[in-house]
């Protein structure tokens, strides 16, 4: 027993109508395209974001590169840099070595001329005093013994010549 409903009371054709009407609205109004070009829109700000993301990476790993170059550079140079110091060093020590002994030697020789003329003054002191006392002890020795006409005579020309030959 089926009853037989008419086509509009029945509610599957209004169900099928609506339907039918919403989709056509959507289609109408142009939803789907809007719908497309919202996900495209989004998909290529996706893929934007994607390739500034690549382009960050490339200039990270470049910016990397770069600063390992910079830093094995600095450290090269600070190998270098302590090289030619210890060098350096090296050569000052063996210039004030070098310096060193030569000043020795400087002030070895001018106290060996100190000393060499100290003796050579006290030498000369040492015959002038001499020379004094034998002059002086000639002299009385020759006043002891002569008479006073010639022992003045006498006297004036010997010491005269002892003194030249002598000094």
């Amino acid at each position: 027993m089926e009853e037989h409903v008419s086509f509009f009371a029945d509610p599957a054709t209004w169900v099928s109508l609506a339907v039918t009407l919403f989709f056509l609205l959507i289609i109408w109004k142009k939803i789907p395209a809007i719908f497309a070009k919202m996900l495209d829109d989004r998909s290529q700000e996706i893929e934007d974001q994607l390739e500034n993301a690549r382009k960050l990476r490339e200039e990270a790993v470049a910016l990397l590169a770069k600063y390992e170059r910079d830093q094995h550079a600095a450290e090269k140079q600070a190998a270098e840099l302590m090289k030619n110091a210890e060098a350096e060093v090296k050569n000052m020590i063996s210039e004030s070595k070098a310096n060193i002994k030569e000043m020795a030697a400087r002030r070895s020789e001018i106290a060996e001329q100190k000393i060499t003329q100290a003796e050579a003054t006290a030498l000369k002191e040492i015959k002038s005093l001499t020379i004094t006392v034998a002059t002086t002890a000639a002299r009385d020795l020759i006043e002891a013994n002569l008479r006073d006409a010639d022992h003045e005579a006498l006297i004036n020309t010997s010491t005269e010549k002892l003194d030249a030959k002598l000094h």
